[in-house]
């Protein structure tokens, strides 16, 4: 039933308010609601559950279910669902609704200029449509048959529609849109024409008619290049990467790498004068590859361009001093898949060697191809077989090759990180934060996450006064709502607790590791949260939690140099902490009151107390001395070296920082086994740590929380970011899950950027999920966010500016970053924090919805685990 309404809005500049009374029938019959009543708007922010209050005569008490939706800077869409406490039947109870509004900003439209989006109905969804009326001109000669694609853009909703000529009419619903329309074209993109709009901008309101009128600009020709490049009677070139160049009238324009067997278009060519394609030369496997150059008249058709055998060349480039080949295989493990390696020559004009199908299993091979003189670099990477990543290392690297002198290269299979976590899926995946607000769950259904995580505790910091009241421990509520968002998705849902038992991100770092009545009440209430989670197990969640312990505790420990033979309280405060949750096992003499002790003692106490979770470590980029080095290489003169544990000068890179993070970690036990005597006198081992998880540093870019604090990332540093990750788990030799990453996107330049303090902006999102509008285009990015300045002591690391730190390399967002994490050893990814953009609408006020879109998407075709 649709109802009508009166409706009354007060314009506050920070909390306006609608009242809304005296429904009736559409048709005239009277109000009557079974279960709820449903009232959809726009607002210039957010309500929330408080902000809904329901007066009824009589007297009941009712709920309100809000969901929204952002549309644009500030502006929310919309939904409330009022529904009676009791479930029962409302009728014609209902008085008035009042609601209110968090404005997002006072420079955001009022409210009342949105009154025509409001709707009501009983029992059904609210009719919310206007109608859009397109007047369109005839299409211009040669286009007759080509489709007008006219996009309504509000927010992240994008409406595509395609009116015919003549007049057209579509429903739409109510909102104001931005309009853009393609270009005309012709399949073959010679013939085009650009479509001009009567309006950028349309509103359309309820029930109303808006008009557009379309008219085309004069039809433009052009020529139109498609070139392939087809090796299916040469397979020796199958899976080649080829160079081309595109030259007009003898002026090189254009330079693209193609791949045999894909094509590359090359339209909006001139109509005259003179075109030439060429590929540059192959030396592959002693035999030099020619391609004739294709040219022709740019003439306004379409050419296709088609380098096959008849226009590649092949002769000899062996010479008579080559030298034989010996690979020898060394594998740690036997694995049954091969793989291929190459061999680059270090010069202008580079011969390269290409050898396929190499077992990976201990073996010798003579190649029949021989090596000419000179010094190759080896490309053998990595491999992924049944989730486990494998790399192969070659030595001697780079390769010499001397004249008649037979050369032997081994390659040396080292297996990796497996990257099948238990609980989590078996693919990358990615989890949020969550508040526990109630649209936190809609929220992670909507995104399909594969994981949540939240702090434990009641104060989030490892509750180090005194033992926790069972009631204050969050880990049963998180554990229910992903248990709630698993339910809706019809798939696991990993709820991840992070756990502090000794925090010291608070400072003071030499009192508090060894204050032994902290550690005490840290260590009861870490075996609370354990308890809780592992009560929970049941057939359908064999894995009933996850837990990420001592965020900045490694790091602490690793930029002090403290030993593994550091002294700490360990086995005093384990047992009183053990005794209080009558806890009845032997704590191991492996645990000893040292760092390396303590280390093992939280992963200990894990696997007895609940031996179903799944349990990470936490260490951070700037656990080496600083985090200068995300930058560009910096020189440290005080470096912890895990290798010999001294101090010494060194020049940190990302892969260095990796190296000793994950030596370091090592060093200290993460993931060291222990055994003990279980309860019934029986031998056990406890395993230790299963996954590492890396911080960046949880904050917005854009947001001076970050950047004042010298951290605001263009993609080269996020690139460095995912090098450490790679280079931590390579040595580390175990799967790495990048921790409370902030998935705040970049502004276009149609976007509105006001206060960033609210906004949120920002580049992980943007360089995770990619962001084809922005490409590489320093000029689409919005100019506001380019102004940011920087403090004037991080000019010489990140320059003065945000739009100096991007001018300095090149980068490109068009295609998502994630696509190599499993060969980085990353197999999970949790974005967001307490104040950082992630996938709940309830963190911040900008675009979590855009990273929901994303991983929305991304749950179609996720990375699998394997090697293709």
């Amino acid at each position: 039933m649709q109802l009508d309404f009166t409706l009354n809005i007060t314009d506050d500049t920070w909390y306006p308010t609608a009242e809304i009374k005296n429904f009736k029938s559409k048709s005239g019959e009277a109000v009557n609601i079974n279960e709820e009543l449903i009232i959809v708007f726009s607002a210039p922010g957010r309500v929330t559950e408080g902000d809904v209050t329901v007066t009824s005569d009589p007297w009941s008490s009712f709920t309100a279910e809000i969901e929204a939706r952002e549309v644009g800077s500030g502006i929310y869409d919309t939904k409330v669902i009022i529904k009676k406490a009791d479930g029962k039947r409302i009728g014609n109870t209902i008085t008035n609704v009042h609601i209110g509004v968090n404005a997002s900003s006072d420079i955001e439209p009022k409210w009342s200029v949105m009154s025509n989006t409001f709707s009501a109905a009983a029992d059904e969804e609210p009719g919310i449509t206007g109608q859009l009326v397109i007047n369109s001109k005839n299409h211009p000669a040669g286009l007759e048959n080509v489709q007008v694609e006219l996009s309504l853009i509000r927010g992240e909703q994008i409406v595509t529609l395609n009116p015919a000529a003549g007049t057209s009419t579509f429903d739409v619903t109510v909102g104001t849109y931005k309009v853009v329309a393609t270009d005309l074209k012709t399949p073959d993109g010679t013939v085009s024409a650009p479509v001009i709009l009567s309006k950028s901008e349309l509103s359309i309101g309820k029930g109303e008619s808006t008009e557009l009128d379309i008219d085309f600009g004069a039809e433009v020709h052009s020529t139109t290049l498609d070139i392939s490049i087809d090796t299916s009677s040469i397979p020796a070139l199958n899976g080649e990467i080829f160079q081309l160049a595109y030259l007009e009238n003898g002026v090189e324009k254009l330079t693209a790498a193609l791949r045999a067997g894909e094509q590359l278009r090359l339209d909006n060519l001139p109509v005259s004068g003179r075109y030439a394609v060429r590929i540059a030369d192959v030396r592959l496997n002693n035999v030099h590859y020619t391609f004739s150059e294709i040219d022709g008249s740019l003439d306004a058709r379409c050419h296709a361009i088609i380098f096959d055998q008849s226009r590649i060349g092949q002769s000899s480039d062996s010479q008579p001093d080559a030298a034989k080949l010996t690979i020898n295989i060394a594998a740690e493990k036997a694995v049954d898949v091969t793989f291929g390696l190459r061999l680059r020559e270090v010069s202008s004009t580079p011969r390269e060697y290409r050898f396929d199908n190499l077992p990976a299993q201990q073996s010798t091979h003579v190649e029949s191809v021989t090596l000419v003189p000179g010094t190759y670099l080896v490309v053998s990477g990595s491999f992924i077989h049944d989730g486990v990543l494998y790399y192969t290392d070659a030595s001697p690297e780079p390769l010499t090759v001397e004249s008649n002198t037979p050369v032997q290269l081994t390659l040396t299979i080292v297996e990796g990180a497996n990257l099948r976590v238990k609980g989590f899926p078996d693919f990358l995946s990615f989890g949020g934060c969550a508040n526990m607000s109630p649209s936190n769950a809609d929220d992670f259904v909507e995104a399909r996450v594969s994981s949540l995580f939240k702090y434990s505790g009641d104060d989030g910091m490892g509750d180090a006064g005194g033992f926790l009241d069972p009631a204050k421990e969050p880990t049963s509520q998180v554990i229910a709502m992903a248990r709630q968002v698993a339910d809706k998705l019809n798939q696991p849902v990993l709820p991840v607790m992070v756990s502090y038992t000794c925090n010291l991100s608070l400072g003071d770092v030499s009192h508090i590791i060894k204050d032994a009545d902290r550690l005490m009440y840290s260590f009861a209430n870490f075996i609370q949260a354990l308890q809780i989670a592992q009560a929970t197990k049941d057939d359908e969640n064999e894995v009933p939690a996850g837990f990420i312990v001592n965020p900045d505790y490694l790091g602490e420990c690793q930029k002090n140099g403290f030993a593994p033979t550091y002294e700490i309280p360990v086995r005093g405060p384990l047992a009183e902490a053990l005794a209080h949750h009558n806890v009845q096992i032997a704590i191991p003499a492996d645990i000893t009151d040292t760092l390396k002790g303590y280390i093992k003692a939280v992963n200990w106490v894990v696997r007895v107390v609940a031996p179903d979770v799944v349990l990470g470590w936490q260490v951070n980029l700037w656990s080496v001395a600083g985090s200068q080095w995300l930058y560009s290489d910096f020189t440290y003169d005080d470096v912890f070296d895990p290798a010999d544990c001294t101090h010494k000068k060194m020049t940190m890179t990302p892969e260095l920082a990796g190296k000793l993070t994950a030596e370091y970690a090592l060093l200290v036990g993460v993931f060291e086994e222990t055994p003990y005597t279980q309860a019934d006198g029986t031998a056990a081992v406890a395993k230790g740590a299963d996954f590492m998880a890396t911080d960046r540093y949880e904050a917005d870019d854009f947001t001076i929380r970050a950047y004042d604090n010298g951290y605001c990332y263009s993609p080269f540093e996020w690139d460095r970011t995912f090098d450490f990750c790679a280079s931590l788990s390579r040595h580390l030799r175990q799967p790495v899950m990048p921790w409370q990453m902030p998935a705040s996107r970049l502004a276009d330049t149609n976007e509105a950027v006001t206060v960033l303090e609210d906004q949120f902006w920002g580049t992980g999102g943007s360089y995770l999920m990619g962001h084809a509008e922005i490409g590489s285009d320093i000029n689409a990015i919005n100019k506001k966010l380019m102004e940011i300045e920087f403090p004037s002591a991080f000019a010489d690391m990140m320059g003065h500016n945000s739009g100096e730190l991007f001018s300095r390399h090149e980068w490109d967002f068009t295609t998502p970053k994630y696509l190599d994490f499993p060969s980085r050893g990353i197999f999970h990814v949790q974005v967001g924090g307490g104040a950082t953009t992630g996938v709940v609408s309830a963190v911040n006020q900008n675009s979590s919805s855009w990273m929901r879109t994303k991983l929305k998407a991304y749950r179609d075709n996720p990375v699998k685990f394997d090697t293709k």
